[in-house]
This record gives C-alpha cells, sequence and structure tokens, in this order.
C-alpha cells in the first residue's frame, strides 16, 4: 500500500502531546538529558532551535483548559504508556467529529493488538477479550512491571469509556492548539516548507510491510520523535537540524555504540542467531526462544533501530531478516577503530 506525505500538523496528536508537555514540570531538562545520551549537546541545542517548541508549549499552556479526568491519561505514566495513548487518539480522531458508537469488544481487540505489536488488519485476527478473565489472562502475558498493568487494565476494562474522555479532553483544547500554532506561524511555515521524512528510516520501513495506506505527518510538539501506529506515522521537524550537529564520525560511533549495547543483551543476540539460517516472523521468534511476544516486539525495536534487523513482508505476515550488510559494517568499524 501507499505512504501519504503530510506538510501539515496533525491536530489530534499535537494536542495529545502538548498535554503530555504541559504534566512535565521540566521538560526541557529531561529532553536535554536525553540529548547528552546521544553525544549531543543539549542545551546548545535547545538555545539555537528550541525557541519555537517553547513558545508553542507556552502559549498552549496559556490556554489549555482542564478536564476532570486528565490525570488518568497524563500524570505518572511510563514511556509505553503514553505512546499508547497517542495511539488511542491518533487511531480514533473520526470519533470526535461523527460521534460514532464504541464497540467495546473490537475496542479492546485493538489495544491488545497494539500492547502485543500485532499488525493485524482482520478484527478476526486479533486477541479477543470477550470478558473479565481473559482480561486478565491476558495481563499475565505483558512483559511490564506490575504497578503499570493498573493503567492498562483500566482501559480494557473500559475502553468505550476512556477513549471517549481522551476524546472530548482533545476537543477541549483544540482551541488552545490553534493560537500556539498562530503564534509561531512563520517559522513554522518554514519548518514545514522543507520537511520530507528521511529515506530508509525504520518508521518508513515498517509502513512499507502494511496492509493498508499510511499516511507520515510532521510534528512540533514532538520535534525529535519517530513514532509509528497503524495507519499514521509522525516525524519530529528538527531531527534534520539533530543529525546536521552531528559530523558523520559521531553518527558512526553512536550507531556503533547502540549496536553493541544491542549485543550484549542475550535474548537479543538468541534472536540475531536464529535468523542467521532464515527469516521469521515474530511469534515464530517467540516460540522458539520462549519470549512473551511483547517482550520479542521491545527486542525486534531495539534492533530495528539500531540496524542489525530489517523487516520484508511475505505470504501476508511481516518477517524479521539479520541486516548481515550492517553486522559486516559493524565488525569493519570495530576494526579501524581499535586496530
Amino acid at each position: 500500500m501507499g505512504i501519504v506525505i503530510k506538510k501539515e500538523l496533525d491536530p489530534t496528536f499535537e494536542t495529545v502531546f502538548l498535554l503530555f508537555n504541559s504534566h512535565i514540570p521540566d521538560w526541557k531538562g529531561e529532553l536535554i538529558q536525553n540529548l547528552q545520551t546521544f553525544g549531543v549537546n543539549g542545551e546548545l541545542f535547545l538555545q539555537k532551535h528550541f525557541g519555537i517548541v517553547e513558545t508553542y508549549q507556552k502559549t498552549f499552556q496559556k490556554y489549555k483548559q482542564s478536564h476532570p479526568k486528565e490525570s488518568f491519561f497524563f500524570e505518572n505514566i511510563q514511556s509505553e504508556q503514553t505512546l499508547l495513548i497517542i495511539f488511542l487518539a491518533a487511531e480514533h480522531r473520526t470519533l470526535l467529529n461523527h460521534g460514532e458508537p464504541l464497540d467495546l469488544l473490537k475496542l479492546r481487540s485493538f489495544l491488545a493488538s497494539a500492547l502485543l505489536d500485532l499488525d493485524v488488519p482482520d478484527y478476526a485476527d486479533m486477541p479477543q477479550l470477550p470478558d473479565e478473565k481473559s482480561i486478565i489472562e491476558f495481563l499475565k502475558q505483558l512483559d511490564i512491571p506490575s504497578e503499570e498493568k493498573w493503567f492498562i487494565l483500566e482501559l480494557l476494562m473500559q475502553p468505550d469509556y476512556w477513549i471517549s474522555q481522551l476524546l472530548e479532553i482533545v476537543a477541549l483544547n483544540i482551541p488552545a492548539y490553534e493560537k500556539a500554532v498562530a503564534a509561531v506561524k512563520t517559522p513554522l511555515r518554514k519548518l514545514l516548507s522543507r520537511f520530507s521524512p528521511r529515506e530508509n528510516t525504520v518508521l518508513l520501513k515498517l509502513f512499507f510491510t502494511t496492509p493498508h495506506d499510511t499516511t507520515v505527518y510532521p510534528s512540533l510538539s514532538a520535534p525529535l520523535l519517530e513514532a509509528g501506529f497503524y495507519t499514521r506515522g509522525y516525524q519530529g521537524l528538527l531531527i534534520e537540524d539533530l543529525t546536521k550537529q552531528k559530523g558523520s564520525s559521531d553518527v558512526e560511533k553512536e550507531t556503533l555504540l547502540r549496536q553493541l549495547k544491542a549485543l550484549s543483551d542475550k535474548s537479543k543476540l538468541d534472536i540475531l542467531c536464529a535468523l542467521k539460517t532464515s527469516s521469521k516472523y515474530n511469534l515464530e521468534l517467540s516460540e522458539a526462544l520462549n519470549l512473551s511476544p511483547s517482550t520479542m516486539s521491545h527486542h525486534m525495536n531495539v534492533l530495528l533501530t539500531c540496524g542489525l534487523v530489517t523487516v520484508e513482508k511475505m505470504d501476508g505476515r511481516v518477517y524479521y531478516c539479520l541486516e548481515k550488510e550492517a553486522v559486516s559494517t559493524l565488525l569493519t568499524q570495530l576494526n579501524s577503530l581499535l586496530l
């Protein structure tokens, strides 16, 4: 299927991420720390490029409207839960305008598929969770900390209620988002005009394997993020500036460090060894290595990000393949660097 590249912001996604940022006391400090981890002078990068983002966030905060259920979605949650909430809003945006009825069982299956990182287009192929017992059994297989499962349990028990509340919060704050966009209109227009998703990224590779059309949007509320869901993906508007700031040798070293870190984990190394003989799909690998599907998805996302595996579609399934050229390059770089 095709990939559509948009040169405009997605109001639903932007509003949800602006809401998240508004609940982080020191979002700039956290970002600086993350940049430092990847060998970038975070303070200098923010001073040079983040004026537009700061104005955008401050304007939204000024006009933001509170909602009674806001704390459930945006306070004291982990990064994986953050992406799940964004996924909920991004993929159910039509409910904002059409008032469509919410199907409880389908929403549960949709959420369960997202939690397992399954790309299944047909409802019949999705996990079926008709009652409390099946939900609890499903939660047992999720490889997440016990203290985080209460949030997932709440969502799965009443997905129709919670998604209605989430979309209500978004609708309430769309005017604040529009004010924020107006405040950065001129510099935003320049960023949007140059937006073109980088070729050969994990995001676009994954989209080429999906059985449906997908749309990639730029993001200002998450300017350094790359994230893909079922039918929508997002790439930050400042990723290009981040790439330019690093020298080619810095980029190579960063990639090498990520790859070596991945290889130091036994499960990830076992996955690469299993892929040496032939390509395999997620559940096939899970059974072979005795890992849960969610754990396998986590490991594969890391391996995809650092370029040691790639994906291809065969017989209606997404298969993972060992990126042998990347492994050869890794060995060459180590030899050049250390010998």
